[in-house]
Formats: structure tokens, C-alpha cells, sequence
């Protein structure tokens, strides 16, 4: 009999604290949305490439070269383009900041090249599209100019 009341007092209080608080709400579990694009399911959509913080959007990334050279490895002219850097034919420019332009970007790169190192903020802008797609850079400190050597997109 006494192992019986034990039972039930030990039952009576697992059952107590499982019943929400007379003033409480229930909780509710709903579930997050599934995103069209494939989203981690918050509700946020992705956020636009020109927001990202220190990187040079997608739309630039890639090796160029100047439209009349080979897009050889040794073409002078070639460079290569990712989100955190730039390689050129002797020296690389790390990222540092990165800022919309209306269409064009502005970067700020931390260069190293023939034992030298050196501050430079260039602007990326691209024009045209398919075979006709140029990438045009100036100085990323004066408005923009014509840019005398345009690069074509290397395959």
C-alpha cells in the first residue's frame, strides 16, 4: 500500500509540472517558410552581392584581359578577379573595403608586387554584354573616365 501511494504522489507530480500556467499561453511551434531560392527557411531572402561587406560582387569575378591580348597567363594585361582579391601580371591587391556604385563598385586593395606594397582604390565597372562585355577600370578616388584599355572576359 505504501509503495502504491508513493507511485501515485510520484505520478501526481510529473503530471504538475507539464500543465501550463493558468495565465500562460500554450506554446506554439510554427514552422519556418521553405524559400523559393533555397534559403536557410528564416523569411530573409538573400541579401543583394553589393551589400556583402570587403568583397567584389560575383558579376566581376572571373580572368580578364585587355581586348586586343590572348588572355595568356603572360599577357601583361590579364588579371584575375574573386570576391576577396585581384591578381595582376606581377602583383596581387587584397580586398580591404568594398562599396557600391550604382553599377560599378569601388575597392579598396592592399597591393603587393616586386617587393613593394602600396595602398589603391580602383573602380569596377561593366558594360555591355555577351562578346561585347567590357570590364572598365579607373581611379576609384576621381569620378570615372574613359577607360583606354578595356578588358574582354577570358574563357
Amino acid at each position: 500500500m505504501r509503495t502504491a501511494l508513493v507511485l501515485v504522489s510520484a505520478f501526481a507530480l510529473a503530471a504538475c509540472g507539464s500543465d501550463p500556467a493558468p495565465n500562460e499561453p500554450e506554446a506554439v511551434e510554427t514552422p519556418m517558410p521553405v524559400e523559393p531560392d533555397g534559403g536557410i527557411g528564416d523569411g530573409a531572402g538573400p541579401l543583394p552581392e553589393d551589400v556583402l561587406a570587403n568583397r567584389i560582387p560575383t558579376r566581376f569575378h572571373g580572368a580578364w584581359d585587355y581586348v586586343g591580348g590572348t588572355c595568356d597567363l603572360a599577357s601583361d594585361m590579364r588579371m584575375e578577379i574573386s570576391g576577396s582579391e585581384i591578381l595582376f601580371y606581377e602583383s596581387v591587391g587584397i580586398v580591404t573595403a568594398a562599396e557600391a556604385a550604382g553599377d560599378a563598385v569601388i575597392v579598396d586593395l592592399a597591393m603587393e608586387g616586386e617587393g613593394e606594397t602600396w595602398q589603391q582604390r580602383t573602380q569596377l565597372m561593366i558594360e555591355g554584354q555577351g562578346s561585347d562585355e567590357r570590364l572598365l577600370t579607373s581611379d576609384g578616388d576621381l569620378p570615372p573616365t574613359v577607360d583606354e584599355h578595356p578588358s574582354k572576359r577570358c574563357p
